[in-house]
């Protein structure tokens, strides 16, 4: 389910994107220089919740300005606490020029506290040739990086992931030398990490790369 949402997001974000943008023209008479929205998340830009019945998710909220100007933030997405999952929440705001400016938050509902994991280190995968990554626990309630997520050798791709908790995983979404890859669901134990690149972008659109991450 939340692939699909991460999918979603891709096609939701593209279509806002041109939908509202007007074309920019740049004339010798006439020339300024327009700023792009600046946010500010409260609470930051990674949040993460314990699974749960009984209560719903609240956003802290976002603020944005222009060259100091208060901007006018609108949201897109949903949070379900009763399901573990990553889910994305995004923000967008529009300066007096019609440039659009777009953030986002990463919410995490897990099945339990994280906070005690550790899955940083050094891994390898054999898909193709022995490729290295360097994990990195970015957050302490289970928000990591890592230099590469794909494996492909000479073109590393660095990404993000979530720990849910009872050895499982989530990629998030991101880009790189084939283009963008939706985010996706992944398993993890003490020596291992799996998850699959998904790519969205054409010609690669539908590629499907499984990739085991084993821990050096």
């Amino acid at each position: 389910m939340t692939m699909k949402k991460s999918f979603a997001y891709y096609l939701i974000s593209t279509l806002l994107f041109f939908w509202s943008c007007e074309r920019w023209y740049t004339t010798e008479d006439v020339s300024h220089i327009s700023y792009l929205p600046e946010f500010s998340l409260e609470g930051g830009e990674f949040i993460s919740l314990l699974r749960s019945d009984t209560i719903e998710y609240e956003d802290p909220g976002v603020t944005a300005v222009s060259d100091g100007v208060p901007l006018t933030v609108y949201s897109a997405g949903e949070v379900d606490v009763s399901e573990t999952g990553v889910y994305l929440i995004q923000y967008y705001a529009q300066n007096h020029d019609g440039l659009i400016g777009v953030t986002e938050r990463i919410v995490a509902i897990t099945h339990h506290d994280v906070s005690n994991n550790d899955l940083s280190g050094s891994y390898t995968t054999n898909i193709w040739e022995p490729v290295e990554t360097k994990v990195k626990k970015i957050n302490k309630n289970g928000l990591y990086e890592c230099d590469d997520v794909l494996g492909f050798p000479g073109f590393k791709i660095e990404g993000k992931f979530v720990d849910l908790g009872n050895n499982e995983l989530e990629l998030i979404h991101g880009e790189g030398y084939f283009g963008k890859y939706s985010g996706s669901e992944g398993t993890y134990t003490r020596s291992t990490l799996s998850w699959t690149i998904f790519l969205v972008d054409p010609p690669y659109v539908g590629v499907e790369i499984p990739v085991l991450w084993k821990k050096n």
